[in-house]
């Protein structure tokens, strides 16, 4: 009676769906070549390189270490021009960096005692601590207006910061510091640049205007004002 009710049991088991035989394995197919198989499947296309921050990081961070007093190096090959890029290959963005070595030194000579004041709030010691000059170029931007003076206003800082990084012995830090920087413009300044001309139109703006017209307003602005807030001030006017 016993052995009756087991095999009811597992006769209901099997009518209610439980644990039948494994169905036999479909028959293969024909075998495909390597041709067929990759029929359909296109490789996908490798993404543009982003020649505006390429561009950027190589004028920027070359504009920092001579700043630092790095010898200047030789040319190097950059991509070829498109959009941010300069025309002309590495000469376009030679031509950017004579430019911006002709601007930036101007406002570092001038304006020297200012930036001393910032750094001094900043009080950066090591490579962490370089996040300050993140929150002022996000500062420097939060009101959504961009120019080229504080485009050159703000690679001037960074420049001060460099030749500080190199007199405390953490000049492996400029790189880092030169990222921040060109990061910090194309995050909130890309379309902006890019509808300037990138760093061709960076050098024909500064062959008809005059930087220190806007600099001086920044001046006035600034003085009579203590504190990082008065930095902030100068770096933003």
């Amino acid at each position: 009676m016993l052995g009756l009710q087991r095999n009811a049991l597992l006769g209901l088991q099997l009518y209610c769906g439980g644990s039948p035989a494994p169905p036999p394995p479909p028959a293969p197919g024909p075998l495909r070549s390597p041709e067929q198989e990759l029929d359909g499947c296109e490789p996908e296309p490798e993404p543009e390189p982003d020649g505006l921050r390429r561009a950027s990081l190589d004028i920027i961070g070359r504009y920092l270490r001579e700043a630092a007093g790095e010898p200047r190096p030789g040319p190097k090959q950059l991509l070829p021009a498109g959009p941010g890029r300069p025309r002309g290959g590495e000469d376009g963005v030679e031509e950017a960096l004579e430019t911006l070595r002709r601007l930036g030194d101007s406002v570092l000579r001038k304006h020297e005692l200012a930036f001393r004041g910032m750094l001094r709030k900043l009080d950066i010691q090591k490579e962490e601590d370089l996040q300050a000059v993140r929150d002022v170029a996000a500062h420097l931007f939060s009101d959504g207006v961009t120019n080229w003076g504080r485009v050159v206003t703000l690679i001037s800082f960074g420049a001060f910061v460099a030749k500080h990084l190199q007199s405390i012995q953490q000049e492996r830090s400029i790189g880092s510091l030169a990222g921040i920087i060109t990061d910090a413009l194309l995050s909130s300044s890309r379309e902006w640049m890019l509808s300037q001309g990138g760093w061709e139109g960076f050098v024909e703006f500064f062959h008809v205007e005059d930087l220190e017209g806007s600099i001086r307003k920044v001046l006035m602005a600034f003085a009579g004002v203590a504190g990082l807030g008065a930095s902030l001030a100068y770096m933003i006017r």
